[in-house]
């Protein structure tokens, strides 16, 4: 059996990361998006391999704002507000029916329970997405609620990473100290959002499907740019990164 480092609690992020979700979501709001462009003329335009690459992690409200960098003539907030709401609406009723769990995940997150290694899912995505994702991958039985924090849902203001706040909040309701906490994270926004917080170990995760195997290399030197310690590709690889080396 492993043995974990004393008071140790590891925070997962969740699309890209627990749930492989980015493809599934990126697609449908590049559909929505591509509808957007011909009633709001002036995006900018990508195609779905680099509308993947550039909004992976990103809410989709700084998406359309990205899109239209003119947006308060293209898109009034009512317009904004809507769009959201169905980007919103369109990604889970994909998300119910196709999401995975990542790789692995199902394995360390048993291993890390069975061991009593505390852990906690820290996300930007709203409540009810996450519910969506988790029972379609099977992840229901490893999240309770009082494990799951939402930067939509759960602050009194949504504040989304790269803000801190939710990380913060996750630490607190879960008493831990932030210098004993792991942050696990796909996204440069996330390793951004876990730095602010003044997580312990940031570990960067490159082996979603909405990361190719020719962007895993830029994409590992870009997140501990952003002040990952390390990044793994394999889920599996988290167990002995957490384990304390021997002396």
């Amino acid at each position: 059996m492993k043995q974990f480092q004393h008071d140790l609690v590891v925070l997962f992020d969740h699309d890209g990361t627990v749930v492989d979700s980015e493809t599934i979501a990126l697609k449908s709001a590049w559909r929505l998006t591509n509808e957007v462009a011909r009633e709001f003329p002036g995006a900018q335009h990508y195609d779905l391999e680099d509308f993947v690459k550039s909004f992976a992690g990103k809410p989709y409200r700084e998406i359309l704002k990205k899109l239209y960098p003119d947006s308060s003539t293209s898109l009034n907030e009512r317009d904004i507000d809507f769009l959201v709401a169905e980007e919103e609406k369109r990604a889970i009723e994909r998300l119910t029916i196709e999401a995975k769990a990542t790789v692995g995940t199902p394995q360390v997150l048993s291993s890390l329970r069975d061991d009593g290694v505390e852990y906690a899912l820290v996300s930007n995505s709203s409540l009810q997405r996450l519910s969506a994702c988790l029972s379609s991958a099977a992840l229901t039985d490893y999240f309770p609620s009082e494990q799951v924090f939402s930067a939509h849902d759960s602050l009194p203001v949504p504040r989304p990473k790269p803000l801190p706040d939710i990380y913060l909040y996750a630490v607190e309701c879960l008493e831990a100290e932030v210098s004993d906490c792991v942050a696990i994270e796909d996204s440069i926004s996330g390793v951004r959002s876990a730095v602010a917080a003044g997580i312990g170990q940031i570990i960067g995760y490159v082996g979603g499907t909405h990361i190719s195997e020719d962007e895993r290399k830029s994409r590992a030197d870009a997140l501990e740019s952003a002040g990952a310690h390390q990044v793994i590709d394999r889920m599996h690889d988290l167990i002995g990164l957490l384990s304390p080396t021997p002396v």
